[in-house]
């Protein structure tokens, strides 16, 4: 039974003895891909898992329709600022979102400790789990529509281009997450986030938060520690 393709013994030396003692290389590997319910309701819990190709088909489909509207309300140039723009402010969510949210330090047995492994602790327990390596639509949707009545309140005509760069990175986000921790990328870029994300499930969870825009660990302080 194969190994999790991110982070076998060679790459991550003592990982799963210090997380799994005494299992085998068969009993965690099956352990990091199950996928234990998140809520008790079935019904409920089927939402929160998420075959890649549902993001993929929606939030493209979502993306064309705001880029045309985007560049004919605000112009080429100011259109492509805004999706630059609005980019960069997902890569800037992703990370504090990811550090602050998903990694704060909540006492154990506690109803706020629930909420976390909820939110992301199961995902380190079980980083194999393929339902749920993006998120659901039942969530990101929502979002997604309170985002655009936010935007359009802060940008007015202009919101469309900011919104489109701002799924545009989401997008990349959730593809790249999954394929990081799905595959084995054979680029150079693509295998240097997959290292990257790695070292932060298996190394050191409280550095490189940063998952398609490792930068910003580099820019706050969070990156590869001082040797």
């Amino acid at each position: 039974m194969r190994e999790f393709p991110g982070a076998d013994a060679r790459e991550f030396p003592g990982a799963h003895a210090r997380e799994f003692p005494g299992a085998g290389p068969a009993d965690r590997a099956a352990f990091r891909r199950s996928s234990p319910p998140l809520v008790r309701l079935r019904s409920l819990d089927r939402l929160t898992r998420q075959h890649p190709s549902g993001p993929l088909v929606v939030y493209t489909a979502f993306i064309t329709l705001l880029l045309p509207a985007g560049f004919t309300a605000s112009g080429a140039v100011i259109g492509t600022v805004l999706v630059l723009a609005g980019y960069t402010a997902w890569t800037l969510t992703e990370y504090w979102v990811h550090r602050s949210l998903f990694h704060w330090k909540a006492a154990p047995g506690t109803a706020m400790a629930r909420l976390h492994w909820t939110l992301h602790g199961h995902h380190h327990d079980h980083p194999d789990d393929r339902r749920r390596l993006v998120m659901p639509l039942a969530v990101t949707i929502p979002i997604a529509l309170v985002l655009c009545g936010l935007f359009r309140l802060a940008l007015g005509t202009n919101w469309t281009a900011f919104m489109a760069g701002y799924a545009v990175g989401y997008l990349l986000y959730d593809m790249l997450h999954y394929h990081v921790h799905h595959h084995r990328p054979r680029s150079r870029p693509g295998r240097a986030l997959r290292r990257w994300h790695m070292l932060h499930h298996f190394a050191d969870d409280s550095r490189r938060f940063g998952v398609s825009a490792p930068w910003w660990d580099h820019v706050f302080g969070t990156g590869d520690a001082a040797r």
